[in-house]
């Protein structure tokens, strides 16, 4: 009896593990969506500014 709870809890961590890796997944995607948003203003300002010219 003891063994079944146990492999449930086992279960119940792995998908807790899966949505934490998502949450990860999706931080990540976050992170380089503002990176290249931020070179492309970068090279935006920097265009009309006649740097790049």
């Amino acid at each position: 009896m003891g063994r079944v709870l146990n492999d449930n809890a086992l279960l119940r961590d792995i998908s807790r593990l899966q949505d934490v890796e998502k949450i990860y997944k999706a931080i990540g995607v976050a992170g380089l969506y503002g990176v290249a948003i931020g070179a492309v203003w970068f090279l935006c300002v920097a265009f009309r500014a006649g740097v790049l010219v």
